[in-house]
């Protein structure tokens, strides 16, 4: 989805640093390709869940049917967030506790910053190998030290899925 400009009340926020880029990624190994990878953003990445009790029906967001709250902490978040993913992408990426994966960004006395994502095997995007979809990102305070979780470099999460083999989550 391309995102542009939402209006929320009376402000009007630009989503435009929420559309999809590609990035290329080269695992470390000699003579090793480069895959080129799709990143896309979801609408959890602004929003949160909508509570008709408590918030202002003027920050009702909806999106393929999906009603959420526009979260102004949410959404000053995710401005980092192309940034987030291009460093990422040198890294590690970790196993969430479902079928998706995480970048984790740890500011200083902040609490751990996740961001939870799909990737697949690009299917007819010439040009690129992999499609990432970042389905949210918010501060989770009671995640576990990154050294607890059991993860995998960035690099060979995408070699793997680029080339169809199975991504197997490590015994931490």
């Amino acid at each position: 989805m391309t995102r542009g400009r939402i209006l929320i009340g009376e402000l009007e926020h630009d989503l435009t640093h929420l559309r999809p880029f590609p990035i290329t990624v080269t695992p470390k190994a000699q003579d090793a390709p480069s895959y080129r990878v799709l990143v896309s953003f979801g609408h959890h990445t602004f929003t949160r869940a909508f509570d008709e009790d408590v918030d202002n029906p003027d920050h009702r967001y909806e999106e393929d049917g999906d009603v959420r709250c526009f979260c102004q902490d949410r959404y000053l978040a995710s401005k980092g967030l192309p940034s987030l993913i291009r460093q990422g992408a040198a890294g590690r990426a970790y196993f969430s506790q479902t079928r998706n994966y995480m970048l984790i960004d740890q500011p200083l006395g902040g609490a751990p910053y996740a961001v939870f994502f799909n990737i697949e095997r690009a299917k007819a995007l010439k040009g690129i190998e992999v499609t990432m979809f970042v389905v949210s990102a918010y501060e989770k305070p009671g995640l576990p030290a990154r050294s607890r979780l059991p993860a995998i470099s960035f690099a060979t999460l995408v070699s793997k899925t680029a080339r169809g083999e199975a991504v197997k989550r490590p015994k931490k």
